[in-house]
């Protein structure tokens, strides 16, 4: 099987949409360590490979700035080698399954996005990276990882999520929450749900079911990632927006930030939203549309 990157391909290009947080659609492997060696060579053959799994990455951390992302020394994501700034996300793309990558991630380097991956991840001209996790996917498995929480909380960490995946269309729109926002979510939970008429305010809002109160994530180590679990809830329809706050234990929650999602031609209702951690002790809204069709996955 190919390795280790299976060159990282752009997948993500006719897929996904994003955007900022409050405005609309939104191995381990040690430096030159085995398996791979400083993250193997492109074309070389890697024993273990079972196939491919689609990576994502968000900045969700409001203190971090524009950050660089290398997964074992190749730029993430291989085609773009784009600086992530904050509330944003780069791919999906696809990593080979099956053997461990590392996931570094740098402040950003103006102007030579992903300079430092050429020795991640160890110190790049002296500074090393934010934080480090490994990556083991399975073959055609889905993983979000999001750097996310503050310094100042203790709670800066990168936080890896399970996806579902998309082997058949979905049988109708629904939308996927996850709480990413470890600093806002010390001592209570977020609550997710729809906004019925207009978006800002949200007006009339209906709590999402099964995603009233998502708990705070679970970090990951250098050493692992720590997978956390997100809430799937089916929608009737597509509404005219989303929103999240405090969670509550019964009821609905008060909104705090709430965005507007619009659909993608060509793909099914698929929303996925990311509670992200805010300046100043805030919360933010993430919301994509995933990518469900033309990965076999």
């Amino acid at each position: 099987m190919r390795s280790p990157l299976a060159r990282l391909t752009a997948l993500g290009a006719f897929a996904v949409t994003v955007a900022a947080c409050s405005g609309g659609n939104g191995t381990s492997l040690p430096f030159a360590g085995p398996p791979n060696n400083a993250g193997g060579n492109n074309g070389s053959f890697q024993s273990g490979v079972t196939g491919t799994a689609l990576l994502r990455f968000i900045q969700g951390s409001p203190d971090s700035g524009t950050v660089d992302v290398c997964v074992d020394n190749q730029p993430f994501p291989l085609s773009v080698q784009a600086a992530v700034a904050y509330g944003r996300a780069v791919g999906p793309s696809a990593v080979t399954s099956g053997i461990a990558h590392t996931l570094a991630v740098y402040a950003g380097v103006t102007g030579s996005p992903g300079v430092e991956c050429s020795t991640a991840p160890a110190a790049f001209n002296g500074v090393l990276p934010i934080k480090v996790t490994t990556l083991s996917p399975l073959a055609s498995s889905r993983l979000t990882v999001v750097l996310g929480g503050t310094a100042a909380s203790g709670t800066l960490a990168l936080y890896a999520f399970t996806e579902p995946t998309f082997p058949n269309a979905p049988g109708g729109p629904e939308a996927i929450s996850h709480n990413a926002a470890p600093a806002f979510s010390t001592g209570k939970t977020v609550g997710f749900g729809t906004c019925t008429t207009t978006v800002t305010p949200c007006v009339s809002p209906v709590a999402l079911t099964g995603a009233q109160s998502v708990a705070a994530p679970k970090p990951s180590a250098a050493t692992a990632t720590a997978p956390n679990t997100p809430v799937i809830s089916a929608l009737a329809a597509v509404p005219a927006g989303f929103y999240d706050g405090i969670g509550v234990t019964a009821g609905t929650p008060v909104p705090i930030t709430s965005i507007s999602v619009l659909p993608l031609a060509g793909q099914p209702y698929v929303v996925q939203l990311y509670a992200l951690d805010g300046p100043a002790g805030g919360l933010n809204l993430l919301g994509i549309v995933e990518s469900t069709l033309g990965f076999g996955f």
